[in-house]
Protein backbone atom coordinates (compact mmCIF):
# COMPACT_ATOMS: atom_id res chain seq x y z
CA UNK A 1 0.00 0.00 0.00
CA UNK A 2 1.37 3.59 -1.22
CA UNK A 3 0.41 6.49 0.76
CA UNK A 4 -0.45 9.19 -1.61
CA UNK A 5 1.98 12.36 -1.53
CA UNK A 6 -1.10 14.72 -0.94
CA UNK A 7 -2.17 12.77 2.24
CA UNK A 8 1.64 13.66 3.79
CA UNK A 9 1.97 17.11 2.63
CA UNK A 10 -0.03 19.11 5.04
CA UNK A 11 0.31 17.09 8.41
CA UNK A 12 4.73 17.22 6.93
CA UNK A 13 3.71 21.40 6.53
CA UNK A 14 1.64 21.71 9.71
CA UNK A 15 4.57 19.83 11.98
CA UNK A 16 7.30 21.93 10.12
CA UNK A 17 5.50 25.05 10.69
CA UNK A 18 4.96 24.09 14.58
CA UNK A 19 8.70 23.53 15.12
CA UNK A 20 9.36 26.97 13.43
CA UNK A 21 7.45 28.75 15.45
CA UNK A 22 8.50 26.62 18.43
CA UNK A 23 12.15 27.60 17.58
CA UNK A 24 11.54 31.22 17.33
CA UNK A 25 9.64 31.01 21.07
CA UNK A 26 12.68 29.44 21.73
CA UNK A 27 15.45 31.95 20.52
CA UNK A 28 14.02 34.99 22.07
CA UNK A 29 16.88 36.55 23.90
CA UNK A 30 14.88 36.96 26.98
CA UNK A 31 14.54 33.22 26.81
CA UNK A 32 18.02 32.74 26.34
CA UNK A 33 19.15 34.97 28.77
CA UNK A 34 17.23 32.78 31.15
CA UNK A 35 18.15 29.41 29.67
CA UNK A 36 22.04 30.59 29.88
CA UNK A 37 22.00 32.02 33.06
CA UNK A 38 20.21 28.63 34.66
CA UNK A 39 22.71 26.67 33.02
CA UNK A 40 25.34 28.60 34.24
CA UNK A 41 24.67 27.47 37.64
CA UNK A 42 24.36 24.08 37.13
CA UNK A 43 28.05 24.03 35.59
CA UNK A 44 29.09 26.03 38.71
CA UNK A 45 26.90 23.67 40.70
CA UNK A 46 29.11 20.94 39.37
CA UNK A 47 31.74 23.22 39.86
CA UNK A 48 32.71 22.34 35.87
CA UNK A 49 35.13 25.87 35.42
CA UNK A 50 36.06 24.97 32.27
CA UNK A 51 32.63 24.97 30.99
CA UNK A 52 31.71 28.21 33.29
CA UNK A 53 35.15 29.80 31.89
CA UNK A 54 33.81 28.98 28.26
CA UNK A 55 30.44 30.94 28.76
CA UNK A 56 32.20 33.90 30.01
CA UNK A 57 32.92 36.46 27.70
CA UNK A 58 36.81 37.36 27.42
CA UNK A 59 36.35 41.07 29.05
CA UNK A 60 34.34 39.78 31.56
CA UNK A 61 34.69 42.10 34.44
CA UNK A 62 31.98 41.79 38.08
CA UNK A 63 30.97 44.05 40.64
CA UNK A 64 34.26 42.76 42.19
CA UNK A 65 36.90 43.97 39.96
CA UNK A 66 37.33 40.33 38.88
CA UNK A 67 38.33 39.64 35.02
CA UNK A 68 37.32 36.32 33.90
CA UNK A 69 40.69 34.35 35.20
CA UNK A 70 40.06 35.76 38.63
CA UNK A 71 36.82 34.88 39.07
CA UNK A 72 37.01 31.47 37.68
CA UNK A 73 40.19 31.25 40.18
CA UNK A 74 38.00 32.44 43.38
CA UNK A 75 35.12 31.04 42.50
CA UNK A 76 37.08 27.91 42.25
CA UNK A 77 38.77 28.12 45.80
CA UNK A 78 35.35 29.44 47.56
CA UNK A 79 33.76 26.22 46.03
CA UNK A 80 36.56 24.09 46.86
CA UNK A 81 35.13 23.62 50.72
CA UNK A 82 31.98 22.29 49.35
CA UNK A 83 31.26 18.20 49.26
CA UNK A 84 27.83 18.98 47.90
CA UNK A 85 26.63 21.83 46.02
CA UNK A 86 23.57 23.19 44.29
CA UNK A 87 23.68 26.87 43.78
CA UNK A 88 19.68 27.47 42.19
CA UNK A 89 17.55 30.98 41.51
CA UNK A 90 15.48 31.34 44.60
CA UNK A 91 12.57 32.91 42.36
CA UNK A 92 11.91 33.03 38.19
CA UNK A 93 14.78 34.59 36.66
CA UNK A 94 13.75 38.79 35.81
CA UNK A 95 15.26 39.38 32.17
CA UNK A 96 15.81 42.71 30.95
CA UNK A 97 17.50 44.91 28.30
CA UNK A 98 19.52 47.72 28.87
CA UNK A 99 21.08 49.73 25.89
CA UNK A 100 21.37 46.44 23.85
CA UNK A 101 22.81 44.19 27.01
CA UNK A 102 20.44 42.02 28.80
CA UNK A 103 20.34 40.74 32.68
CA UNK A 104 18.93 38.23 34.70
CA UNK A 105 18.12 38.89 38.18
CA UNK A 106 17.16 36.87 41.32
CA UNK A 107 17.80 36.10 44.63
CA UNK A 108 19.71 32.78 44.68
CA UNK A 109 20.69 30.00 47.12
CA UNK A 110 23.44 28.29 48.12
CA UNK A 111 23.26 25.17 49.11
CA UNK A 112 25.35 22.21 50.29
CA UNK A 113 27.64 20.34 52.53
CA UNK A 114 31.47 21.41 53.51
CA UNK A 115 33.91 22.94 55.70
CA UNK A 116 33.12 26.17 57.94
CA UNK A 117 33.88 28.38 55.22
CA UNK A 118 31.40 26.49 52.77
CA UNK A 119 28.40 27.30 55.79
CA UNK A 120 29.55 30.89 56.05
CA UNK A 121 29.24 31.09 52.58
CA UNK A 122 25.58 29.53 52.47
CA UNK A 123 24.90 32.07 55.36
CA UNK A 124 26.12 35.13 53.86
CA UNK A 125 24.25 34.65 50.84
CA UNK A 126 21.33 33.71 52.32
CA UNK A 127 21.66 36.85 55.03
CA UNK A 128 22.25 39.07 51.91
CA UNK A 129 19.74 41.69 50.96
CA UNK A 130 18.67 41.42 47.07
CA UNK A 131 19.32 40.03 43.97
CA UNK A 132 22.32 37.90 41.65
CA UNK A 133 22.18 39.99 38.18
CA UNK A 134 23.97 38.37 35.53
CA UNK A 135 24.67 40.42 32.83
CA UNK A 136 24.82 39.15 28.96
CA UNK A 137 25.69 40.53 25.56
CA UNK A 138 25.17 38.19 22.29
CA UNK A 139 28.35 36.96 20.82
CA UNK A 140 27.76 35.61 17.95
CA UNK A 141 25.60 35.55 14.48
CA UNK A 142 23.26 32.29 16.01
CA UNK A 143 20.50 32.90 18.80
CA UNK A 144 22.26 30.59 21.27
CA UNK A 145 25.54 32.29 21.17
CA UNK A 146 25.64 34.44 24.51
CA UNK A 147 28.44 35.32 26.78
CA UNK A 148 28.07 36.34 30.35
CA UNK A 149 29.49 40.02 30.42
CA UNK A 150 29.45 40.70 33.87
CA UNK A 151 27.91 39.80 37.22
CA UNK A 152 27.12 41.85 41.27
CA UNK A 153 24.40 41.24 43.93
CA UNK A 154 23.46 44.27 45.61
CA UNK A 155 23.89 43.85 48.79
CA UNK A 156 27.39 42.22 48.37
CA UNK A 157 28.89 44.30 45.74
CA UNK A 158 28.82 47.05 49.27
CA UNK A 159 30.15 44.78 51.36
CA UNK A 160 32.71 43.00 49.43
CA UNK A 161 33.52 45.30 46.79
CA UNK A 162 37.40 45.64 46.15
CA UNK A 163 39.44 48.22 45.01
CA UNK A 164 42.26 47.00 42.72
Amino acid sequence: MTIPVSLIKWPLLVLLLAWGLWLAWLWQPARQVGLHTENLLKRASARDWTAVEAMMAPDYHDAWNADRAAAIDEARQLFSHFFALQITALEPWQVTETDGAWQAAAPVGVFGSGTAVAHAVMDEVREAEGSFTFRWRKSGSWPWQWSLAGSGHEGLDAKYGRRR
